[in-house]
């Protein structure tokens, strides 16, 4: 059986690949990536805001050494400027990557195999071009720039690393193109247009996640974070209990630097409003709900948010914001007021505040009562981000397709911060014409975040308001929506569970890994290219 109609196999239905053709796809894939052409990898990271593009590019790079690839790779990264340095982003994804101001650094990324990365500045690598002869194989992991070809030698214009051939592929459901670039050839291979690697579908396609996240070291806090890694222990710790467990509840995607609070995500959610609908979301599950939803929980959030913000957030807790009278009545039922804990239901605490550890032994009272701790943490390392995502009990937040991409391959429940109306959540199958309605039903309880305080109190005010039994302008507010979401994506019997416990199933497959296909796809283009 040729190579591309395996490919085509595994794109129409995974399970009717043979494992013997399994194999053979593996060995194609680690002979080619151990081959003399390939002594060096180049690799190219772009400086777009976020760390989608970056963090997909260093995944791609740790998932190709997992594939067999021995040698070493050069990365050329375009430096960018102010708050957005790619160096910085890089050194926190890059475990001992230390940047030199504009000078390479080597950086050990395996020791079994050795692999070692030159970490190249982009002005550097174009100064010093003479230096860095053609190469055969370099990738990428995201770039946005459709007219660029990154195979060839940089210009003053555009970036390039200069190599015979290039693969330039985008994070999960990135509206961008996936090509194969050759060196002085203007016309790509665009993938989405490939029938074998499934068309369009392949866009969807999500990257394999490797391993599952495993606890940071605390070298990995450094600079900024140094003195973050005590409290991150702290909660940790505490949400792995399994004497007193408590529900962990991480969010991020929700920063801007308004005063307002309005977040970078999107204009019409703003990050006060955002911890208010999981605090009171979660209290209703707490009262009202069953099983491990009557828990203690920890509400962290990891994005930078102004201070603004959480005053507005904390008026809102106060239960007598001014002119929300029904709004008022709901925070002071649940009871959702902030204060401190040991009388409150509801604590908002600075991660370095010294009494950490005792809010949180609070959390779950001996007299039954279970309260919530938020606590402002800010940015953390990327191993630390992931570690603490992969604990969360309760569905975390996101905004980021990298994110998405690794709580998904962990069959963890999410709500995704929304740029717009369209539908974020997955379908399967990935040719699927429509989405699916749990898509639709987790699209929609994302949508929530966009209610705003006023409109909850008018929604309210309309009918007799109830908590138990809900009234129906209660049913309307983040807090209701959130907390049945809560208890049906918890529930085994109902159709939420399963759709993220199928996603992970396909997603978790390496041979539905857009890199593997791609990778494939690759070998079997450049082979017949060989033969003409």
């Amino acid at each position: 059986m040729s190579l591309t109609d395996q490919i085509k196999i595994l794109v129409d239905n995974v399970t009717a690949i043979s494992e013997d053709s399994a194999q053979e796809q593996r060995t194609l894939i680690a002979d080619f990536l151990s081959s003399t052409d390939n002594q060096i990898i180049r690799v190219y990271v772009t400086d777009t805001s976020g760390m989608g593009h970056q963090s997909n590019t260093v995944m791609i790079m740790y998932r190709l050494i997992q594939l067999g690839f021995n040698h070493n790779f050069e990365v050329v990264y375009a430096e960018s400027e102010g708050d957005n340095l790619t160096a910085n982003k890089l050194s926190k994804l890059i475990p001992g990557f230390m940047p030199d101001g504009n000078n390479p650094v080597t950086v050990t990324l395996s020791t079994d195999p050795k692999v070692d990365a030159s970490m190249i500045p982009l002005t550097y690598f174009k100064t010093n071009i003479a230096d860095y002869p053609i190469k055969y194989f370099g990738f990428t992991g995201g770039y946005d720039k459709k007219s660029t070809n990154l195979a060839n030698a940089p210009t003053n214009t555009d970036p390039g690393v200069n190599v015979s051939f290039f693969l330039k592929l985008q994070p999960y459901q990135w509206p961008q193109q996936n090509t194969i670039q050759r060196f002085g050839i203007a016309d790509p291979i665009l993938l989405e247009t490939v029938a074998v690697l499934g068309a369009a579908t392949y866009q969807k396609k999500r990257g394999y996640f490797i391993n599952p996240a495993q606890p940071p070291p605390q070298n990995a806090f450094t600079g900024t974070s140094q003195d973050k890694y005590v409290p991150y222990q702290t909660i940790i710790n505490a949400s792995k209990s399994t004497e007193n467990p408590i529900n962990l509840l991480p969010v991020y995607g929700i920063g801007g630097s308004e005063a307002s609070g309005v977040t970078d995500a999107s204009p019409n959610i703003r990050s006060q409003n955002v911890l208010f609908d999981l605090i009171t979301a979660v209290r209703y599950a707490q009262r009202f709900g069953s099983g491990n939803q009557q828990r203690g929980a920890i509400i962290v959030n990891i994005a930078n948010i102004p201070d603004t913000a959480y005053d507005s957030l904390n008026e809102l807790l106060t239960g007598a914001a001014p002119d929300l009278t029904t709004l008022n009545e709901m925070v002071t039922q649940l009871p959702a007021i902030q204060g401190d804990l040991a009388t409150h239901s509801v604590e908002i605490i600075d991660y370095f505040n010294p009494a950490l550890a005792d809010k949180i032994a609070l959390l779950n009272g001996t007299d039954g009562t279970y309260k919530i701790l938020v606590v402002k943490m800010g940015g953390i390392p990327v191993s630390a981000f992931n570690y603490m995502y992969s604990l969360s009990t309760l569905p975390c937040v996101l905004e980021g397709k990298a994110t998405a991409n690794m709580v998904l391959n962990m069959n963890i429940p999410y709500l995704n911060i929304l740029k717009d109306s369209k539908v974020v959540y997955p379908t399967l199958p990935l040719n699927a014409t429509a989405d699916c309605q749990q898509a639709k039903d987790c699209n929609n309880v994302s949508a929530s975040f966009k209610v705003t305080p006023a409109t909850m109190n008018t929604k309210m005010e309309e009918n007799p308001f109830s908590l138990d039994p809900p009234s129906d302008g209660f049913k309307t507010t983040p807090a209701y929506i959130i907390s049945d979401y809560i208890a049906r994506i918890y529930n085994t019997s109902d159709a939420l569970n399963t759709y993220f416990t199928d996603l992970q199933a396909f997603f978790q497959n390496q041979q539905q890994d857009k890199l593997y296909l791609g990778l494939l796809y690759f070998i079997s283009y450049k082979d017949s290219l060989n033969t003409i």
